[in-house]
């Protein structure tokens, strides 16, 4: 134990000795997990603790407790941020209870960023004090949980670690099996000590890179324990709900003591190949009990991502069935994101290498900066999700697989396993369970077209293997898979029904009044709901503008544009939608450059104008007043005053386009002029 007295003459350095006795000999009292000598803390960072952050993106370190010798005057605590001080506390120490007992208490804020602060207390009494404690590296940010079997721990083999990911008690032994001992409480970087700190190479890899890109630390505790059913994860204990005898109960034991219950927001499960073996059942089932567990233990849980299992040896369907309820799971619960693990670096046919829990850790990474942290990086970084399937035409020669919007899908050329065998990914498609059915493929956006070998009657799909035998030419399964153009392999699915494409609707464009589009459109057999997208010129790209029920048959559009606007619309049900979209264009007039009539006030040009174009306000008499632009519904982009001016310039913002208006306001008077921005 360090201790600090400042002393500047032989008197005073030996009153400052007698304190420091003084102050030890009161710690002969009871022991006490906060006690440091005659101090009993109540509140006291935790070396390399995480505070969770709060909305400010900051933390509150509260320091209090009870002084139980008498004559200290106050307690400070000097706080040090990466080494370099940052703040200096002071609490006065108020005596109670005759004059032996006095407490403190004090707090600071903290930021979360990548940077460690470090809290020395002392006790003081005039010149003199005693250093009581150091706490060091102490950060404050974001907590996410991973649990699942081994795919999900890797082992708890990952060596690396970093400074600014962070986790909370330990790894229990047989590989997080056996029961949690109440006492290893300790905070700790991230693998700090091979396997009892462990976070496995996938939760490392993620803390990692949403570290690195976020610029806030975090800390994960992996719950993972091996061998485990679904039904083991859900296992709560009512009466004890953080029972260390229970895989879930460890885990909720450590973030109650962490305090990290109420700033756990993701939830990350790896798990279900003990099901797809037939040494546990019901994977939904149990699945949705952990799903309400975790709803109410964890009150801010905000995502749940799943990871859909690989296709694995043992002979049966169990795990094509699992993989497909994997991949349904978002459409049940609206909180979870599926990712899939088909096609993933360095698999055994059950578990994988380092590379490829790396590779698993990126992947959700993306997702999960793209969720919490407003990434940019969010095109085609999810899973393509299949949507619907559905023969093109009633010949039935041609199936269309509809995955989610904005997948940019690549149909793989032939593939070449390690063994040497080559594969075509049309072989791998199975209609009501048979092969040889499809006799090539193509990507077209999010769609799969694949061409038959002959009308078909199949009414299901499934796609890749139900399993894979052990010891088979081309086991384990690598590839080939579809993909999109960020390298995410779609998710697999089984016994999909086949839909039959519902006919191209027929779509009319009529102006209605000087800006408004009226749309039509005549109902379509089996269509459950139609869905209408519009193109302006100068964009490459459809938007959607309207999702309408079956039984409407006409929209207003209210475009806010000039000149040439494309519309088009398909119809929809659960099975198919139309293989064609309705077309149906028009042109909206283009407003003169300058308004002629002699009884106008004020005259626009350019106009038609561009973003951040200056425009030159012609007035026909001198005026005083204030000119503003518009947006269609009067809400003023910018404004500016007018003294007695016969012309002004007004600057069209960034960002605007469309019709909108520039208005003059001239006492009770106002009169205002159209102007299109291309």
């Amino acid at each position: 134990m360090n201790l600090l007295h400042r002393n500047t003459e032989p008197g005073r350095k030996w009153l400052g000795i007698l304190l420091v006795i003084v102050f030890l000999l009161g710690s002969a009292g009871a022991g006490h997990a906060q006690r440091f000598f005659s101090v009993v803390f109540e509140k006291l960072p935790q070396d390399y603790q995480l505070y969770p952050r709060d909305e400010k993106s900051e933390a509150n370190i509260p320091i209090s407790g009870i002084v139980e010798v008498a004559g200290w005057d106050y307690v400070s605590v000097q706080v040090t941020r990466n080494n370099a001080p940052f703040k200096y506390l002071k609490a006065n120490l108020q005596y109670t209870g005759g004059g032996k007992v006095g407490k403190f208490s004090t707090e600071t804020k903290i930021k979360a960023e990548l940077a460690g602060y470090n809290f020395a207390v002392y006790v003081c009494k005039g010149a003199d004090s005693v250093l009581v404690v150091n706490r060091k590296d102490v950060v404050s940010g974001d907590v996410y949980i991973v649990s699942g079997q081994s795919n999900s721990t890797g082992f708890f083999t990952e060596p690396d670690t970093t400074r600014f990911c962070r986790t909370f008690g330990r790894i229990t032994d047989n590989l997080n099996t056996v029961p949690y001992n109440p006492a290893d409480t300790l905070w700790s970087y991230s693998n700090m000590n091979l396997y009892q700190n462990g976070v496995g190479t996938m939760g490392f890899e993620i803390q990692k890179q949403v570290m690195q890109k976020s610029g806030i630390p975090n800390c994960l505790i992996n719950a993972g324990f091996h061998w485990s059913a679904v039904g083991d994860h859900a296992k709560r204990n009512e009466n004890n709900p953080a029972d260390l005898n229970t895989g879930y109960g460890r885990m909720l034991y450590r973030l109650q003591k962490g305090g990290l219950v109420n700033a756990a927001k993701s939830y990350i499960f790896r798990q279900g190949e003990t099901e797809a073996y037939h040494e546990a059942f019901n994977w939904p089932g149990n699945f949705d009990h952990l799903h309400k567990n975790l709803k109410l233990d964890l009150p801010n849980l905000q995502k749940i991502y799943i990871y859909q299992i690989d296709i694995i040896y043992f002979p049966s369907p169990t795990g094509a069935e699992i993989r497909d309820y994997q991949r349904r799971l978002p459409d049940i619960y609206n909180e979870i994101t599926t990712i899939a693990t088909v096609g993933t670096a360095e698999f055994d046919g059950l578990h994988y290498g380092r590379a490829g829990n790396q590779q698993s850790g990126f992947e959700l990474s993306r997702i999960i900066l793209k969720d919490f942290y407003n990434s940019t990086d969010t095109s085609n970084i999810l899973s393509p999700s299949l949507k619907k399937v559905f023969y093109k035409t009633q010949e039935k020669k041609q199936l269309v697989l509809v995955f989610d919007e904005g997948q940019e899908l690549v149909y793989p050329t032939t593939y070449r396993t390690a063994s040497g065998v080559n594969l075509e990914m049309k072989d791998f498609f199975y209609l009501d369970w048979g092969s040889g059915m499809v006799t090539s493929g193509k990507a077209e956006g999010n769609k799969i077209l694949l061409e038959l070998s002959g009308p078909q009657g199949a009414n299901s799909i499934n796609y890749l293997p139900m399993y894979l035998p052990e010891g088979g030419p081309y086991f384990p399964f690598t590839g080939p898979y579809i993909r999109n153009s960020k390298g995410m392999r779609a998710l697999t699915f089984y016994n999909v029904p086949i839909g039959t494409a519902l006919s191209k609707p027929v779509l009319t464009a009529e102006k209605q009044g000087d800006t408004d589009v009226k749309l039509s459109w005549q109902l379509v057999e089996g269509a459950n709901k139609y869905v209408l997208e519009r193109q302006l010129k100068g964009t490459s790209a459809f938007s959607r503008i309207a999702v309408l029920d079956s039984v409407t048959t006409q929209f207003v559009d209210k475009p806010n544009h000039a000149d040439k606007i494309i519309y088009r619309l398909k119809a929809e049900n659960k099975l198919a939608e139309s293989d064609q979209y309705g077309l149906a264009e028009i042109e909206m007039p283009v407003i003169l450059g300058v308004e002629k009539d002699r009884g106008e006030l004020f005259s626009v040009y350019p106009n038609p104008a561009r973003k951040n174009d200056r425009l030159s306000v012609k007035f026909n008499k001198s005026v005083t007043g204030e000119i503003s632009f518009l947006d269609m519904n009067g809400h003023a982009l910018s404004q500016q005053a007018v003294r007695n001016e016969t012309e002004t310039i007004i600057t069209v913002p960034g960002g605007v386009q469309g019709i909108h208006l520039i208005r003059l306001k001239a006492g009770e008077k106002e009169w205002t002029k159209k102007v299109w921005v291309q």
